[in-house]
């Protein structure tokens, strides 16, 4: 099953059976072809030692008493024909006056009349002489032609036999190196992705291969195109959004201030929640267009824990999760990964946010920093089913608080770049409950 699963054994099974298709229809066709010609050489043979035996045997049945029982001939014809022919000589009574010496004692045929006879398994030839007086009779058995055709047959159909899997092994490497391209066109296809979109070299591969990676160009500066765009409109809407939203902001919160009553600042107070939540989401598209630039790359490795200590004191500085966060990290300098401070930040501060904003009310959150340059932020509550799922971008869990349903997917983004591999768990590790993200990045 192996072999049908790959172009090259699929192609050689179809040519070992074509093969040995063809191969059996020209053994049947040669088989019958040459159990023909060698009847006609055979009874030729025949003919000829029939002929040549006739003045042999007229000349004795003349020197002698033809009332004179049968006389069986031992060394006349027998070292000529290898055993292989019987004689028999016949008066036009059918009488038997002669025969060979391993031919049998009854007549070989009922009838006496020139020619070719089949009968009771011998091919038998008739021939006369002294004006019908006389008749010779060469006889063969069957069996015997029937012996030299199969293995005249077997002559050639051994070879075909050897030939056919050693043709298939030659098939097999003869495609396998012919198709190398493919597997090279493929690991280039492979490669390609978000952040390589670079074309590939078309000079290395066949015509008809650099015809399909010249497509695959084609469409990758489509794509290349298409992603550049969505980018550009990302950053700049979320840019040009910061300064009307921060004036609308600032306009409602003169308003709450002006009011004359609870009552009067109740809609400058939606108006300020729903403009927060806007400013919110603007600011996650701005990181999400930062981590689709790339900002990701660093040129040395990076102390996990001196970013993680400034990450954890910003938030300190906020009333709302200020006492609940809990950083656990190894002496400074000795968990390193190579990637970019701002991003290592970005990434942190969206994993926090997460943890304070879903997790219990007012549960602490963890953040644990390992000597195997692993980072983990744990919160407290509710298990969320398939956690996986919530690194698509816009997509949100049964929660009621809010969130944009970025930041995971912003977190991907950037650990994508870097080689590292992001795990979501729920429950959290050795708990019953809770959420747990954990990144593990490459050794710097």
């Amino acid at each position: 099953m192996r072999a049908l699963d790959s172009l090259v054994g699929r192609v050689v099974l179809s040519l070992i059976a074509l093969t040995v298709a063809f191969g059996l229809v020209a053994a049947a066709t040669g088989s019958y072809t040459l159990h023909r010609e060698i009847n006609e050489a055979m009874d030729s043979s025949m003919r000829e030692a029939a002929r040549r035996l006739l003045p042999l045997v007229i000349d004795d049945l003349f020197a002698r008493d033809t009332l004179q029982s049968p006389r069986r001939l031992a060394e006349a014809v027998s070292e000529d024909d290898g055993g292989r022919l019987v004689f028999q000589v016949r008066d036009g009574h059918g009488r038997i006056l002669m025969g060979s010496h391993n031919a049998p004692v009854e007549p070989l045929t009922a009838r006496l009349a020139q020619g070719f006879t089949e009968e009771a398994g011998w091919r038998i030839y008739t021939e006369p002489a002294v004006s019908g007086s006389v008749f010779v009779q060469v006889a063969e058995l069957d069996a015997r032609r029937n012996e030299e055709t199969i293995e005249a047959a077997i002559g050639f159909l051994v070879p075909m036999i050897i030939l056919i899997p050693l043709s298939a092994i030659v098939a097999w490497l003869t495609m396998a190196r012919s198709l190398k391209p493919i597997a090279s066109l493929r690991r280039e296809i492979s490669a390609r992705h978000g952040d390589n979109l670079a074309s590939i070299r078309t000079e290395e591969f066949p015509a008809e291969l650099a015809a399909i990676a010249k497509s695959v160009n084609s469409l990758m500066q489509r794509l290349h195109m298409a992603l550049d765009a969505e980018k550009e409109f990302t950053a700049n809407a979320a840019h040009e959004l910061r300064t009307p939203i921060a004036g609308a902001l600032a306009q409602t919160e003169r308003m709450i201030a002006e009011a004359a009553n609870e009552a009067a600042r109740k809609r400058p107070r939606q108006i300020k929640a729903a403009l927060s939540g806007l400013a919110s989401v603007s600011e996650k598209l701005m990181q999400l267009a930062r981590a689709d630039a790339g900002i990701a790359v660093a040129a040395k490795p990076l102390d996990l824990a001196t970013v993680a200590a400034l990450v954890v004191a910003d938030f300190e500085q906020h009333g709302e999760s200020k006492g609940r966060i809990r950083l656990e990290a190894p002496a400074k300098g000795t968990a390193f990964a190579t990637i970019d401070a701002d991003a290592l930040a970005i990434v942190l501060r969206n994993l926090v946010e997460n943890a304070l904003r879903h997790g219990a009310k007012s549960g602490p959150v963890l953040v644990r920093v390992g000597y195997d340059a692993r980072l983990s932020v744990i919160n407290a509550g509710p298990v969320v089913p398939a956690p996986g799922g919530l690194i698509k971008r816009f997509e949100r869990g049964a929660t009621r608080a809010e969130g944009s349903g970025l930041g995971l997917a912003i977190v991907a983004r950037i650990l994508q770049q870097t080689g590292a591999t992001l795990v979501l768990n729920s429950p959290a590790t050795n708990r019953p409950d809770g959420f747990e993200a954990t990144i593990q990045f490459p050794a710097a």
